[in-house]
């Protein structure tokens, strides 16, 4: 048979399947055209060309129409579809299969199977699901849950961290507010199950390597918290049906008949070879095909005429002269970058969103509200946290709320070179650092004067090594400054700062190049800018400049228990540190829901939260402390054996239900665990006139008699010493001592330390503990 008779019956065998889907022929969508929304093209600064070439890979044309000879446009790739089953429901898969742009408005995925009529369409939509299904487990059923004060918590996430950016805000019916470039969210609902949801927010890049969504670096808890708010009204899932091989192998020929795999990869060995496609620059019918108007056998992707003119003038000019700048906006354009930062007289937070834009220190004015501008940023960041900083995010600026995500290494390996040699300085001749240890040292002790008190006092407007001296805290003086900033810049900077950000609250202390401390460093400008910058780069080896510390504010506690609700060393912002009477003090974090840490002696130094406007922390004044496990302190365990759980108390359902004060002022802690609610109630116990215990008693009430597992103590010493009357003294660490009702507890080994587990079975819907607490130092 001759080779091209050969060929056109192979096409012919393939295309079997399509052509007895499609016998009905193609039915039109009844729905108006919805073009895809790609954010960010509506910058000024982006010429019709540059938004034609930002198009061409957010629409994923390069992937098909790509040659040889490379384009400027990215070839960026599609969603991971190796474990979509897992991540998606399946009736959502198979109607976003059959019309993406009905299913998910705005989405950059185009219509494949418009060529037939709607029921064959959602017969092919039905096998390439089962076909993507068959490549991961499908999602098991999952009921929907509700946890009110969550979703409370995630919609202040959502408007606070930079989700409102580039998403639709909402307002206080959970509307969206139709504000431009919003990138559509769609129904979340409808597409992910919880714990799908959560697993997408913690790591976005795991399931869209090259997408927009970025990482926000989400704790468990914010991602439960987020997706708690997102699905707000989410119905139960049922099981998807197991699909037969019969459909499994017809989704696989659709899936390479459509040219799927040049967009998406797949660990499918089996898979036909992605089909090829005309590059770019031989496409003579710019109207035709993708960028019809009509639907037929190629992708729909229902352009508007704005779209299709600009992805035209990118096309009809792909070899013309790209600037290193045009290609920078092309890319900041790409991720929508410009949602939040402002480079020359581009982008920067529009006035309809400024309002999203928060901050935990509003002394600081509008430098603590919106992110930093991006303009001359090649010549202000050194090369290594310029391209960590774009692909990984960055939280040097903890008074933001809006955080920094990262993007990923692809657009960082692109952009950050651009930037580097774009930006550029004058020319400032800087004098070479010193060989002598002795030089070396005089000018960091001359640096070291002028940051502190008796200088310029640049720690009264900033953080040093985390610590906060006055009434504001900018961007940390030690943390960053010798691995974030070039050298360079910061002389030019500390000369005139208003040239680099108009706005800005640094204050001018070099006026026409005179400095302002005339009788430090002889007034030698150069010396002294570049004293500083040495000192502040020893990082957190150097001294302590002059005029650092506040007096300690001691709280006291007399007849009655002191309670302090503020953040607390390793503890949290949601931190409750009571003292009692005789000297014995505790802190309570509500978040994980479990008392993490005791201490005797004086109570709490406050300093932190009051001369910080309540941004510090509440400090234990004692050495005698010790430490108790955290994480969520009361589960089930499935068998005696099972590792403690690593899941936060959110995504393990435990509730946070207050605490009541007695006539001592001492609380009683009110929480939920696995259906059992506990009160818990600590007070001091004066046995030992000059060290008390401190007595915590736990009671248990449920509908049900489960067993609860406490765990007690973790530790690398943990033994029991004997036991007497009921009770058994067990020894934790150096210096903490425990007493528990003998029989109810055993020690077992985890990981490199031992664990002191408590098994607390309820009857008839009730159970009592009581623990001990007493400090033995050194034995």
């Amino acid at each position: 048979m001759p080779l091209r008779s050969a060929a056109r019956r192979y096409r012919l065998l393939l295309a079997l399947p399509a052509l007895a889907l499609a016998a009905c022929g193609p039915d039109q969508p009844s729905r108006p055209p919805i073009a895809p929304v790609v954010a960010g093209l509506g910058d000024p600064v982006l010429s019709a060309r540059d938004r034609g070439m930002v198009l061409l890979a957010e629409l994923g044309c390069v992937r098909c129409h790509g040659d040889e000879k490379g384009t400027a446009p990215d070839a960026r790739r599609g969603p991971n579809l190796a474990n979509v089953g897992n991540r998606v429901h399946t009736d959502y898969l198979e109607r976003f299969l059959a019309d993406p742009h009905a299913a998910d408005p705005g989405t950059t995925m185009p219509g494949l199977l418009f060529d037939r009529s709607t029921a064959a369409r959602q017969e092919a939509a039905s096998a390439l699901s089962a076909y993507l299904r068959s490549l991961a487990n499908a999602p098991t059923a999952e009921a929907a849950s509700s946890d009110p004060d969550a979703a409370a918590r995630g919609k202040t996430l959502f408007h606070q961290v930079g989700c409102a950016a580039c998403h639709a805000p909402r307002d206080d019916q959970d509307r969206e507010i139709a504000l431009p470039d919003s990138v559509p969210i769609g129904n979340v609902a409808a597409k992910y199950q919880s714990t799908a949801l959560r697993a997408f927010l913690l790591a976005p890049h795991d399931a869209r390597p090259d997408s927009r969504m970025p990482d926000l670096h989400l704790s468990p808890t914010e991602a439960h918290e987020l997706a708690s708010y997102l699905l707000v009204g989410a119905k139960p899932s049922a099981p998807a049906p197991a699909p037969d091989a019969a459909k499994i192998e017809n989704g696989r020929t659709l899936f390479a008949q459509r040219g799927c795999a040049a967009c998406h990869d797949l660990p499918d060995s089996n898979r036909a070879a992605p089909r090829t496609y005309k590059p770019l620059r031989e496409l003579k019918n710019l109207r035709g095909g993708c960028m019809s108007t009509s639907y037929g056998a190629w992708p729909a992707f229902e352009l508007s005429d704005a779209q299709r003119s600009d992805l035209t003038a990118a096309m009809q000019s792909l070899d013309a002269a790209t600037s290193d700048e045009q290609r920078i906006h092309q890319l900041l354009a790409s991720r929508h970058c410009t949602a939040c930062h402002a480079r020359g007289q581009s982008g920067g937070v529009p006035d309809d969103r400024s309002s999203y834009f928060t901050t935990r220190d509003p002394s600081m004015g509008m430098e603590a509200r919106i992110p930093p501008p991006l303009t001359g940023i090649g010549a202000k960041l050194q090369p290594k946290w310029l391209r960590d900083a774009i692909a990984h995010g960055q939280a040097i600026r903890p008074y933001l709320h809006t955080r920094m995500p990262g993007f990923g290494d692809t657009i960082a390996a692109a952009l950050s070179p651009l930037l580097e040699r774009t930006d550029t300085l004058p020319p400032l001749s800087l004098p070479p650092f010193p060989d002598d240890d002795k030089k070396r040292h005089e000018i960091r002790d001359l640096g070291c004067e002028l940051v502190g008190d008796k200088g310029m006092n640049c720690i009264s407007c900033h953080a040093f090594a985390g610590d906060k001296v006055g009434m504001m805290a900018a961007v940390d003086l030690i943390d960053s400054t010798g691995e974030r900033l070039r050298r360079e810049w910061f002389h030019h900077f500390l000369r005139a700062p208003y040239e680099f950000k108009q706005g800005t609250l640094m204050p001018q202390f070099f006026v026409g190049g005179v400095s302002s401390r005339p009788n430090l460093g002889g007034g030698d400008v150069m010396q002294q800018i570049d004293g500083i910058w040495q000192y502040l780069a020893e990082g957190r080896n150097t001294r302590q400049p002059s005029g650092m510390r506040h007096p300690a504010i001691e709280l006291k506690v007399d007849a009655e228990a002191v309670l302090l609700r503020r953040s607390a060393q390793r503890t949290g912002k949601r931190g409750i540190s009571v003292g009692y009477p005789g000297g014995v003090s505790l802190t309570f974090d509500a978040e994980t829901l479990g008392l993490n840490q005791i201490w005797w002696g004086k109570f709490a130094n406050a300093s932190g939260v009051f001369y910080g406007q309540g941004s510090g922390e509440v400090h234990p004044m004692s050495q005698q402390l010790v430490e108790l496990p955290k994480g969520p302190a009361f589960v089930q365990l499935s068998t005696p054996e099972a590792p403690w759980p690593t899941a936060t108390r959110r995504e393990l359902g435990h509730e946070w239900l207050g605490y009541d004060l007695d006539a001592q002022q001492r609380p009683t802690f009110r929480y939920r665990c696995e259906g059992v609610t506990i009160t818990d109630t600590p007070s001091e116990v004066l046995v030992d006139k000059d060290r008390p215990t401190l007595r915590r008693t736990l009671t248990f009430a449920s509908e049900k008699d489960p067993t609860l597992h406490f765990r007690a103590a973790r530790s690398t010493r943990i033994e029991e010493l004997g036991s007497d009357l009921g009770t058994s003294d067990i020894a934790v660490g150096p210096s903490l001592r425990m007493r528990l009702p003998s029989g109810s507890f055993r020690i077992r080994a985890a990981a490199q330390e031992r664990e002191l587990l408590v098994a607390i079975p309820l009857q008839q819907g009730k159970a009592q503990l009581v623990i001990d607490y007493r400090y033995q130092e050194g034995k």
